[in-house]
């Protein structure tokens, strides 16, 4: 006997399958002084993960981070239910994150050695790569109990209307995956997602974690409209390693991919402001409760007489308002004058010339700027850069960032300690 579906039916086993899938890799949430947050990380392996930095807590008006917050990771082992937690021994925020736009809503921190082992999440580095996407929401419900996995199967296309509702994301849509869709899984009221899996069929892999939401209208618990953006990593990561120092694990399926190997890259500040009135939220969603935002006022003059518009060369009131007495003058001027002024104009550009032909000649070769190659050992998988603002961190002499770039196929054979995770569903 043949069985048939009608179109849709097979959407419960689709999702299970999703769940599955993402279940089989490590996830993380953080915590702050012993208690959970809604923010979740993308784990690259037992040493480094990836957050959000507005998950964080600054010092007031200030970008430098609180040194009183204690921050802990909870890991979902795979499979398993039970809860690893892992302590943060060093916590580094995007220096050029903005906490008003949240342009380079990026941290990344270290992790202290645990008993779950070595083991490696990679991270999709490559957005042209993926299929489809995964929203996935993971959260603690207790201290040692996870809450159901949610994920949500969709198209990596944004709705039309994220533009209009975030400028940073109009500016920089490169940097984002925009989505209006929610969970309730956590809660009773919507909510978004914590991260993003890119998919290239067998195989995912996380790639973007949530940065922050535009709500049109009072809360996420009155049946608003939410745009939700992600900030996908791959431009962050060489910045990540370099700062701390370890390896970044990336994939790809695409065996000519090269990752972005700018430590000092940085979103584009947007110039205009939103069109929509709403709510601004990101972070810990469990205490961000959000600012309003709206459109910016006009500056057109809506009322009043009109503004006078001054031209050059046009009279104002300073000036002498008898045309009669100005075209005199004007007739008056000798073509002589004229000529000597040319000619005086043409002496400075061709002593301004001569300086600048001076000067370029004695400028002495350019030198290697710091996010230049330091040495000629460059090979796909070692990217060695220097950031700019390496010097906050750590010393100039210490080991630099050696990426390990890591293609379909590669990803399916290695097996790094015995312990891979992130292969995602394969036989």
């Amino acid at each position: 006997m043949l069985a048939t579906y009608a179109a849709g039916q097979h959407e419960p086993f689709a999702k299970r399958l999703a769940i599955s899938r993402v279940n089989d890799m490590n996830g993380g949430i953080l915590i702050k002084n012993g208690v959970p947050t809604t923010c979740e990380l993308a784990l690259n392996s037992d040493r480094i993960a990836f957050v959000a930095a507005s998950c964080l807590d600054f010092q007031p008006n200030s970008n430098i981070l609180d040194p009183s917050t204690r921050y802990q990771v909870a890991i979902s082992s795979g499979t398993s239910t039970s809860i690893s937690t892992l302590g943060v021994g060093s916590v580094f925020s995007h220096p050029k994150y903005n906490p008003r736009t949240f342009a380079n809503n990026v941290a990344v921190v270290k992790l202290n050695p645990g008993s779950t082992g070595a083991w490696r999440n990679y991270i999709a580095a490559n957005p042209a790569d993926w299929q489809s996407v995964f929203y996935v929401d993971r959260g603690l419900t207790g201290p040692n109990t996870w809450a159901a996995t949610q994920v949500a199967p969709s198209s990596v296309a944004p709705p039309p209307q994220c533009a209009t509702a975030s400028a940073l994301y109009a500016a920089n849509t490169r940097d984002f995956l925009c989505t209006d869709r929610t969970t309730t899984g956590q809660g009773n009221c919507a909510a978004p997602y914590g991260s993003v899996y890119g998919v290239h069929d067998p195989d995912l892999a996380v790639g973007a974690l949530y940065s922050h939401s535009v709500v049109l209208g009072n809360d996420l618990c009155s049946g608003s409209q939410v745009y939700s953006y992600y900030t996908i990593l791959s431009n962050f990561l060489e910045w990540g390693g370099a700062v701390t120092g370890e390896t970044v694990y990336l994939y790809t399926a695409d065996r000519s991919y090269v990752n972005n190997k700018d430590p000092n890259y940085r979103m584009i500040e947007p110039s205009g402001a939103v069109s929509v009135t709403g709510l601004l939220l990101s972070g810990d969603l469990n205490t961000n409760k959000g600012v309003p935002v709206s459109p910016a006022p006009s500056a057109v003059q809506t009322s009043g007489p009109a503004p006078t518009l001054f031209e050059i060369g046009s009279p104002t009131s300073m000036q002498s308002v008898s045309s009669d007495a100005s075209d005199e003058h004007k007739k008056k001027v000798s073509v002589s004058t004229i000529l000597l002024i040319v000619g005086a104009l043409l002496a400075l550009l061709g002593a301004l010339a001569w300086f600048l032909f001076k000067r370029c000649k004695r400028r002495p070769a350019p030198q290697h700027e710091m996010t230049q190659y330091n040495n000629n050992e460059y090979a796909l998988g070692s990217q060695n850069y220097q950031p700019e603002y390496l010097d906050e961190y750590q010393d100039r002499n210490r080991m630099h960032l050696n990426n390990e770039i890591v293609t379909r196929d590669d990803y399916h054979d290695h097996n790094p300690n015995g312990n891979d995770n992130g292969k995602g569903y394969m036989d």
